[in-house]
């Protein structure tokens, strides 16, 4: 299975999940975390296990000029999440009716009605609905009230700080891949398309096309 559009239908099978909800770009030490309790969750009733990502991410909904970079494409993305031992890859197309869905909305039709979520784990930090007005609090009541269990994971400190998207995204603005990778425990990757240019390789008598890069190592929880 690919990955599921949250516009789409859900799937029998999948039906009764447990959700890790978040963006979850990079993957990092706290994302694992955050995956890793709903899956351990999900093994445990002997349901299915969902990780969900945003794409486009929210802050590039809203400033499309904001500077702060995507990590993984959505492919990277459900790689690592598959490979932590979900069962699927959940994607939130995030555009304007998404963005303006109550908090309340997105509890009730969204993860109940539309998803059949029986459980959603979350970092302590989540905000969801229109106006970012739903808080890890309100989705524990809201979720009681429509038999959705909630759960909420502390951030992972490292340092005396969490680790976070943006301590990955400064380590490799200031050149240090090292400290970038130590966060996410793999190599930070990039994938893309090799293009043809103007062939001046075979003028200096080798290929000068950069190739894609990948370097993953399995998520570690």
């Amino acid at each position: 299975m690919r990955w599921i559009d949250h516009r789409s239908e859900m799937p029998d099978a999948l039906r009764g999940a447990i959700i890790a909800l978040g963006n979850f770009d990079g993957f990092h030490m706290g994302h694992q975390a955050v995956a890793g309790e709903a899956i351990r969750w999900a093994r445990e009733e002997g349901r299915p296990s969902i990780v969900a990502t945003f794409d486009p991410h929210p802050v590039r909904y809203f400033k499309p000029d904001a500077a702060p970079f995507r990590l993984t494409t959505l492919e990277q993305r459900q790689e690592l999440y598959l490979a932590a031992g979900a069962t699927a890859m959940l994607v939130f197309h995030f555009d304007g009716d998404l963005a303006s869905t109550s908090a309340e909305d997105f509890v009730g039709k969204l993860l109940h009605d539309h998803l059949g979520a029986a459980g959603v784990v979350t970092g302590e930090d989540f905000t969801f609905g229109k106006g970012r007005t739903g808080s890890r609090t309100m989705l524990q009541s809201l979720g009681a009230a429509h038999d959705i269990a909630a759960r909420t994971v502390p951030p992972v400190m490292d340092n005396g700080s969490p680790v976070s998207s943006s301590r990955v995204r400064q380590a490799l603005a200031q050149g240090d891949p090292q400290e970038a990778a130590r966060l996410l425990t793999r190599p930070f990757a990039i994938r893309g398309i090799v293009q043809h240019g103007d062939k001046r390789g075979r003028e200096i008598g080798y290929p000068t096309a950069n190739l894609s890069i990948e370097s993953y190592l399995r998520p570690k929880f």
